[in-house]
């Protein structure tokens, strides 16, 4: 069985925006990096998505001001709310 592995370096980037109809990149991995819009003792926050090796959505904690280590496929629709964090994404490149 073939796996493909991805560079831990973030080669693209940019902020999720919309959240009605969920987010993803075409099945390509990416991780996510969750800003609060307003200051917060919180060090984490609960994320509705798919990581690489799910078939079903669920809840993923993920960091407050750092990049998750999760590979995300899909963030489900409204997975986490946006009028309370900046949600941005990064992705790398595929290493075969």
């Amino acid at each position: 069985m073939e796996t493909t592995m991805y560079s831990l370096r973030i080669l693209s980037k940019g902020k999720v925006t919309d959240l009605s109809n969920g987010f993803a990149l075409g099945g390509a991995p990416f991780t996510v990096f969750v800003r609060p819009k307003e200051v917060t003792m919180e060090t984490s926050t609960l994320l509705k998505c798919k990581l690489i090796c799910d078939k079903d959505f669920g809840m993923f904690p993920v960091p407050i001001g750092d990049w998750t280590p999760g590979a995300i496929t899909v963030i489900s629709p409204n997975g986490i709310d946006l009028s309370v964090y900046d949600v941005y994404w990064g992705a790398g490149e595929t290493i075969k």
